[in-house]
């Protein structure tokens, strides 16, 4: 335990922070360990791949993959008896896994490979209410990854309205947030799409059905534009003089991402509105400007990687939709490229 403890701690820079990056249920797992072997095994695997990837080592070592391999097997066994299927200890391995895979397989940049494992752990409870602090910090941690990997890959297929039960349990204190507003935009875009990709099978435009749909895009369009100019406004605004030094460097890092967040929603709208609708060269002009202000954060945010910046893995990939023409898309394909290549040249004796 005391090597998880020190792993997740608050002190660990934010190039390999586990909590600020991948969610701060982390930090209730201790307390839970012993309770599930599939959570102990999971965290196990976690602290060894962690480890390694600190030390900067270019490929995961034996200990690493027969932990993580060892993780996988009990989390299969303990996914055959349905009372513990059923338990909150069960959906953190999950998500625990869903990190040791990617230092384990790095090369797999912004997938989240085990996303749709727990989102179908979730389906079958019935995506019930959260029964205690920990699993809702669990549900409101895991909804990002799930309609993440939802817009950009074909893995996660959920009906209307299981999307609306899972973006109906986020609290409604985190819609007073920037963060809250912006994730709101996005969290309803996946099954916007499916019912958009329906429709325009189904009916020929014009028809009131795609009409009622683009109303539904140029609303969540007019409600992320003043979110991008306030999160742009907030990065702009701030210098760091006010507060402790690692703090200052966990707001810049998490203002960088916001902004490149809240575009990459921006130049996802568009696409939604531009497939609805037809392309117009002011929705063109709009994504090319949001695009290129994502590839300028994320060469401004090198400086946190290789974990601190993550998140600028999906606005890139976003920012690749928006792209103006080859030349940009091809700049924004080296700059994945260069992310991913460089998770493993960093260690935290350079820190």
């Amino acid at each position: 335990m005391s090597a998880f403890v020190d792993r997740i701690s608050q002190d660990v820079d934010i190039r390999f922070q586990l909590p600020w990056n991948f969610g701060d249920y982390l930090v209730q797992i201790p307390r839970r360990l012993g309770i599930s072997e599939s959570l102990d095994a999971a965290v196990d695997a976690l602290v060894t791949a962690h480890t390694f990837f600190c030390a900067g080592n270019l490929k995961p070592g034996r200990e690493v993959l027969a932990k993580h391999a060892q993780s996988l097997a009990v989390l299969r066994r303990d996914l055959t008896d349905t009372a513990k299927t059923r338990t909150s200890e069960t959906l953190a391995a999950i998500m625990v896994i869903s990190i040791t895979q990617l230092f384990v397989y790095p090369n797999q940049s912004g997938g989240c490979t085990h996303t749709n494992g727990a989102t179908r752990l979730l389906m079958s409870r019935g995506f019930a209410k959260p029964r205690d602090e920990f699993e809702r910090q669990l549900m409101l941690t895991l909804r990002g990854p799930v309609v993440f990997e939802a817009l950009l890959t074909d893995n996660i297929h959920l009906p209307s309205r299981d999307w609306k039960i899972l973006n109906g349990g986020i609290p409604g204190s985190y819609h007073k947030y920037l963060d809250g507003q912006w994730f709101t935009c996005i969290a309803d875009v996946p099954d916007l799409i499916q019912r958009s990709k329906a429709a325009l099978i189904l009916h020929e435009p014009p028809s009131l059905h795609l009409l009622s749909l683009e109303l539904e895009v140029r609303a969540l369009l007019e409600d992320i534009k003043p979110i991008i100019t306030k999160t742009r406004d907030r990065l702009d605004s701030f210098d760091g003089t006010s507060v402790p030094a690692v703090l200052s460097n966990h707001l810049q890092a998490h203002y960088f991402r916001s902004l490149a967040m809240a575009l990459g929603v921006g130049i996802v709208l568009n696409c939604v509105l531009s497939g609805l609708e037809g392309t117009s060269t002011a929705i063109c002009e709009e994504s090319v400007a949001w695009s290129e202000e994502i590839v300028q954060l994320a060469e401004i945010c090198t400086i946190y990687r290789p974990l601190g910046s993550m998140a600028m893995l999906i606005a890139l990939r976003m920012a690749w939709s928006g792209a103006g023409c080859a030349e940009a898309k091809e700049r924004i394909e080296s700059l994945l490229v260069e992310y991913g290549q460089t998770q493993r040249r960093w260690t935290l004796q350079q820190l």
